[in-house]
């Protein structure tokens, strides 16, 4: 079960004729599928040369391990590598059309997973042209007249985004533009609150005394004002009427008590008072001498003594009707039994449903610990447990739409979407979890445990990688987008 990565490789090529040796310059920029350059590290490449189609024959096959730059750059010399098939010097350039494929493995091996083919153009039959006719070169033609500008060429895709360049200095500060004309005066703002009474003033001098103006309404009494500073004393104004009488002042305090007064005649005699309670009691007095013996009474009649029994074991029984004197002892017949020594037995297969309470043994009447429930078996230790695992019972269902870590019990769990589905810290041997999932890229995981398949271990996985050989991946046609799974925990998680 092998995890590939799979890479985008945007190429851009060159070739020329080497004037030296029978080559090609081929470069290009690799990149992975997050767009970001392999950068520093050796790339694995094969090249062929195929003949009359892209899906021709292969006349020539090379492989390379090339060194990308800091760039994502690598450079190879097509017709220099290690020799797969075919001769690179015998390929009759002129004899066809011709086409390149390459292949390659951003990991610098040799497990190609990118791959591109295309048609050769002019620039390597130059090598045809090293070998078709006479080393002797002819005359020089007269120059050619100048041929009609061709169409312009269709643009080509746009290119990948270059890296955020360093952000630059600071500019200097422009000089400060000229003040703009004053706006239009803004509506009125609603009016605020009232602020606190404002300290009183210095006194003004007295103005002229106005027109007598019309009574207006009386308003509310607003609220008491600061005392004003006192004025200069004025002149002293004619005498006034009479004012009413004022209020009766407080009363005055109390005078000094006068001299004692002459003693009173005797009054008469007072009525007698009530009669007043009952003193506490007198102390016992001495124990009188006793008195002489009396006469002794008649001898009353003989009382119903025990009779002795036939063996032992037996028990007395009164009888049925007042005074219940004790009867002749009777042996214990029955389901219980008594011994000699007072000890009690109960016969075999003595206790029926019957004779039970309710007629019946109910869990309540059961003493053992745990909890009886539906889902629990009494043990043999007098435990209530739950059983391990196994068929017969039913399941729960975990139905998952956001990312959740399973209980420990077994369970069938439906997973909706694309979440992360962490299994129990510390599973019991022999839990058994059912899987079904809609999205082929939920991810399982064991929770610091392994899974266990094929002889390997795995940590957490794709739901899609269970089962599959290392060539599969999540875009491959041969992935279903719903997969089931069976996994049981013994030590590690056993996948099936």
């Amino acid at each position: 079960m092998k995890k590939l990565s799979f890479l985008a490789v945007f190429c851009v090529s060159a070739m020329a004729l080497s004037q030296t040796q029978d080559a090609m310059s081929y470069q290009a920029i690799i990149r992975n599928s997050n767009n970001d350059l392999i950068k520093n590290q050796n790339v694995g490449m094969r090249f062929s040369i195929i003949k009359g189609s892209a899906s021709g024959t292969v006349v020539y096959s090379e492989t390379q391990s090339l060194p990308a730059n800091n760039n994502g750059l690598v450079t190879a010399k097509i017709g220099a590598g290690t020799l797969v098939s075919g001769s690179y010097s015998n390929i009759d350039w002129g004899a066809d059309t011709y086409f390149i494929k390459t292949e390659t493995d951003p990991t610098g091996s040799n497990n190609y997973t990118i791959s591109g083919t295309s048609q050769l153009l002019s620039v390597p039959y130059a090598l045809y042209a090293k070998n078709s006719g006479s080393s002797i070169p002819g005359p020089q033609g007269p120059k050619g007249d100048t041929g009609a500008t061709g169409p312009a060429g269709a643009i080509g895709p746009q290119g990948p985004k270059g890296d955020t360049g360093a952000t630059g200095p600071q500019g200097v500060a422009g000089a400060q533009g000229p003040k703009g004309d004053t706006g239009a005066t803004g509506p009125t703002g609603a009016t605020g609150a009232q602020g606190p009474q404002g300290a009183t003033g210095a006194q003004g001098p007295k103005g002229d005394t106005g027109a007598t103006g019309p009574a207006g309404a009386t308003g509310a009494q607003g609220p008491q004002g600061a005392t004003g500073a006192q004025g200069p004393k004025g002149d002293t104004g004619a005498t006034g009427p009479q004012g009413v009488a004022g209020a009766t002042g407080p009363k005055g305090d109390t005078g000094a008590t006068g001299p004692a007064g002459a003693t009173g005649a005797q009054g008469p005699q007072g009525a007698t008072g009530p009669v007043g309670p009952q003193g506490p009691q007198g102390a016992v007095g001495p124990v009188g001498a006793t008195g002489a013996t009396g006469a002794t009474g008649a001898t009353g009649p003989a009382g119903n003594g025990f009779a002795n029994g036939s063996t032992g074991g037996q028990v007395y029984l009164t009888s049925s009707s007042s005074p219940y004197a004790p009867q002749v002892p009777q042996t214990m017949t029955g389901d219980v039994t008594i011994s000699s020594s007072a000890a009690t037995s109960l016969a075999d297969n003595a206790v029926k449903t019957a004779k039970i309470n309710n007629g019946a043994v109910t869990m309540a009447k059961i003493s053992a610990t745990g909890t009886a429930d539906s889902t629990t078996f009494l043990r043999g230790d007098g435990q209530w447990a739950t059983p391990s695992g196994g068929g017969g019972g039913s399941l729960s269902v975990t139905t998952v739409s956001s990312n959740i870590t399973l209980t420990n019990n077994n369970q069938m769990v439906y997973i909706t979407g694309n979440y992360t589905v962490t299994l129990p810290a510390n599973p019991s041997n022999g839990l058994t979890l059912y899987i079904f999932s809609e999205n082929k890229n939920t991810t399982i995981d064991p929770n610091g445990k392994k899974f266990r398949q094929g002889a390997n271990d795995y940590g957490a996985s794709k739901i899609y990688e269970f089962g599959k050989d290392s060539t599969i991946n999540a875009t491959n046609a041969n992935v279903a987008n719903s997969i089931g799974m069976t996994l049981i925990y013994n030590g590690k998680w056993f996948v099936f």
